[in-house]
């Protein structure tokens, strides 16, 4: 369990938001798919990585946006695989702070907004 939140959580609530859960990533937030996550358009289909429990998650319904981490693709991929958008924001305009890197100079944390 972590201690604190990371920066970006820390001003979602700060702001209001309720902050419900955690989705599943692939392990370490490596690759363009999430093996345990199922397509929300089509069961049949992967739903896209490495956030793509995020996607999922806000596809489905069950929440109205979700964060992610994109390096090359983690929000982006799995946001168009569900019928959303992704995305990835002007490097350095959300903090990194408290969320572990894979590439400091690619990262990006962004979100899956709600579909209209």
């Amino acid at each position: 369990m972590a201690s604190a939140d990371a920066a970006v959580a820390a001003r979602l609530r700060a702001g209001g938001a309720v902050l419900v859960g955690k989705t599943h990533t692939h392990e370490f937030a490596y690759s363009l798919t999430t093996p345990q996550s199922r397509n929300a358009v089509d069961q049949g289909r992967v739903a896209g990585g490495s956030s793509g429990g995020s996607a999922v998650a806000v596809a489905a319904g069950a929440a109205t946006f979700a964060l992610g981490t994109d390096t090359g693709g983690s929000i982006r991929v799995p946001a168009a695989l569900n019928g959303l958008v992704g995305l990835k924001p002007t490097y350095g305009w959300v903090p990194r702070s408290g969320v572990t890197s894979l590439s400091w100079s690619l990262d990006h944390v962004g979100h899956h907004p709600h579909r209209a």
